[in-house]
């Protein structure tokens, strides 16, 4: 049998148990995010040479006490908690799981979007409370929804709502032409979208990228959903549009504060609000945990620490 190599495992759970023996996967007995301290206390245990990552903070002081460490391997979509220019520096392969997660969380978009401009919370509560009364309520064909992030969630998003028969266009500073949108600057898509969709990470240059003064340049009536990151849309903002009219309706999955309990709670006929569930359909986890440990092998036999 080949010699193993030792790979922390630090997510609060991970139960794919279906690669190499030449692999020793340490898991995490805490069962908890682990703090730096933590980390390092493992690494000193074991010199790995792979991490299968969590959200715990993987700094630049974390990884210069890795001597062995080779690639980490989020199980996940966001890499924030990892230090990526520490990373480069010391030669560390750093990979985020996208495509597990984005087929749920692209559904969830789209299923908000629908519920939104049919007003289904709205139908759902007046059936419930004996009023039977026939509304009539949006359409997605015909309207224009405004992708921002058109990269792997991104396309998936469009690629769902080409079928609907509605115009597409996309704001991305790193995608200049795209299968399903128009690309187009972030201005003119907040300005001429009726749904506006978040669909990308967040970095310090993007926090509150919906904002106020953003809000103020929107179509009244705009359809506002956001299931990618917290931070890229202004909380207190949204719910002040809201309160205005300007915003017909919001759906969010992710909050700056969780378990949320903010302003917009109190709108409960035009907003949707669910507790970070994105990627929690079908097989997910399953799904995201064989792709980081994929992504983890695929690194470590380029790099020739395995066969």
């Amino acid at each position: 049998m080949a010699e193993q190599v030792t790979v922390l495992c630090n997510t609060t759970s991970y139960n794919y148990s279906d690669f190499p023996g030449a692999i020793r996967l340490i898991k995490n007995s805490r069962r908890n995010r682990l703090s730096e301290t933590e980390v390092m206390e493992l690494i000193r245990k074991h010199d790995p040479v792979g991490i299968i990552a969590g959200i715990e903070p993987l700094t630049e002081r974390v990884l210069s006490s890795a001597g062995k460490l080779k690639v980490i391997s989020r199980c996940g979509i966001d890499i924030e908690t990892i230090d990526q220019k520490a990373a480069r520096k010391l030669g560390i392969t750093v990979t985020p799981t996208h495509h597990a997660p984005d087929v749920p969380v692209a559904e969830l978009t789209v299923a908000m979007i629908l519920s939104l401009l049919r007003k289904l919370p709205t139908l759902d509560s007046m059936v419930r409370t004996n009023r039977w009364e026939r509304k009539v309520t949006g359409l997605l064909r015909g309207k224009m929804a405004g992708i921002i992030g058109c990269e792997i969630l991104g396309t998936r998003v469009s690629s769902i709502l080409s079928a609907f028969e509605c115009g597409l266009m996309g704001y991305d500073p790193g995608v200049q032409a795209h299968g399903y949108c128009e690309m187009v600057s972030l201005d003119f898509l907040i300005r001429n979208s009726d749904i506006i969709t978040l669909n990308m990470p967040l970095r310090q240059e993007n926090y509150h990228l919906i904002g106020k003064e953003q809000i103020a340049m929107m179509k009244d009536g705009v359809i506002i959903v956001n299931t990618s990151r917290p931070g890229l849309v202004d909380e207190e903002a949204l719910a002040a549009g809201l309160e205005s009219g300007k915003i017909g309706g919001a759906a969010l999955d992710v909050f700056e504060e969780e378990p949320y309990a903010g302003p917009l709670i109190r709108f409960t006929e035009n907003t949707i609000l669910t507790p970070h569930i994105g990627s929690f359909a079908g097989t997910y986890r399953y799904d995201i945990e064989k792709e980081a440990m994929d992504n983890l092998l695929e690194a470590l036999r380029k790099q020739g620490v395995i066969v």
